[in-house]
């Protein structure tokens, strides 16, 4: 647990003694108690997220609408929210964006009743409940996400996904899911790069279906649990993220605000990826797209004070989970891995190997594991690196 929820807990139980009187605050803190271990022992020993059902599909016929199933799930403050009834949910389908289906916990009052002499009613229970919300954007209050739809058709239909690995515009993703279970060894946070921050060049989120790949290849294969962060801006502090990944495939110029952003990233022990993505097409094709991106990440490096070099057979990276002597093969064969302390370049395009390669160039399963267990060693690095910074420096 971390220090923000340790402050939460007061574990102070009644001793009782023979004449204690009972009133209204000592019966509280009796069960408060109970129900505070309650909550101690899902926040401590499990991850929040959905204990099992809750599926989200389409109504048939599609329309604007969701089922959401019975279900549990516990969110990060402990609290468990049991849905005992299909949800029918409308969606707001009038504006384009993407939409976040999450249930929080609510406490409801029940069985009011008439407090003697003082002309007022008292709830005499308290119902755990739960609410079904649509949010359009990040929400800091606790909850769980079942599923998340980008709508980019006005008043368009809902739909159950053809490929649940990679959802289309207005069909249900569940990738973002966090599913309960046992607590994991760390949280990583990994964020999608959209630079520069007021109009992205063309390919930044070139990897995303890879990038899913990955997160689902840590969540299933190491120990650790991940958030993604599927679109990071350098317009604000970067304090809740581990691992920046960067790719594309044209040349682009961070302004001096944004390379402040990244430093002070990098201060907080952050680890930019960068891959170059020449996004398919013949060989000199391809390495004329990737051209541009080579040279002005070169440049970022030099202005930033950050010369790469060969990554060395001793970096962490190399046995922060899974054992490498060295760089696995990338898309096109033998991979160059270049660093300087927080950034990390690769001209492997482990993003589309992590997709199973480029559409016009499958690579074998055997190359794709690889990759999978280098990317993951590398969220894992950073994840250790950056909560070890954190503790330095005073943080959480």
């Amino acid at each position: 647990m971390v220090a923000q929820d340790l402050r939460k807990i007061q574990n102070k139980r009644l001793n009782p003694y023979k004449g204690l009187i009972i009133d209204v605050p000592t019966w509280v803190s009796a069960h408060d108690y109970h129900r505070q271990n309650q909550r101690l022992h899902s926040m401590s020993s499990h991850r929040h997220g959905v204990v099992t059902g809750l599926e989200v599909v389409a109504w048939d016929p599609p329309d604007n609408s969701v089922v959401i199933y019975p279900g549990i799930a516990v969110d990060p403050e402990g609290n468990t929210m049991v849905v005992p009834e299909p949800q029918r949910f409308y969606l707001n389908t009038a504006e384009t964006g993407t939409s976040r289906l999450i249930v929080r916990y609510s406490e409801i009052g029940q069985d009011m009743t008439e407090i003697p002499g003082e002309g007022k009613s008292h709830p005499l229970y308290i119902m755990e409940g739960f609410r079904v919300e649509e949010r359009r954007e990040d929400l800091l209050q606790p909850h769980v996400e079942l599923a998340r739809i980008l709508v980019s058709e006005k008043d368009g239909t809902v739909k159950d996904a053809y490929d649940p690995s990679f959802p289309g515009s207005n069909e249900i993703d569940d990738r973002f899911r966090t599913v309960s279970g046992p607590r994991p060894v760390g949280e990583v946070t990994i964020g999608v790069l959209a630079y520069p921050s007021a109009a992205p060049v063309e390919g930044w989120d070139c990897h995303r279906q890879g990038i899913f790949s990955l997160v689902r290849s840590i969540r299933e294969t190491t120990g650790y649990t991940v958030r993604l962060r599927d679109r990071v801006e350098l317009q604000d502090e970067l304090r809740d993220c581990d691992l920046l990944l960067m790719a594309g495939h044209e040349e682009f110029q961070l302004s001096d605000a944004e390379a402040q952003v990244l430093t002070g990233f990098f201060d907080r022990g952050g680890i930019l990826f960068a891959e170059a993505c020449s996004g398919g097409g013949k060989k000199q094709q391809q390495q004329d797209r990737a051209k541009g991106f080579r040279s002005a990440i070169a440049g970022m490096c030099v202005s930033l004070g950050r010369n790469l070099r060969p990554m060395e057979r001793q970096h962490p990276a190399f046995r922060s989970y899974h054992v490498f002597g060295s760089p696995p093969a990338g898309q096109d064969g033998a991979a160059v891995v270049m660093e300087n302390d927080c950034i990390i370049y690769s001209d492997a395009d482990y993003g589309c190997v992590w997709q199973g390669g480029r559409r016009e160039q499958p690579v074998a399963r055997g190359i794709v594991r690889d990759a999978l267990e280098f990317g993951a060693n590398i969220a894992i690095y950073s994840q250790r690196r950056a909560r070890l910074k954190a503790l330095k420096l005073g943080g959480t």
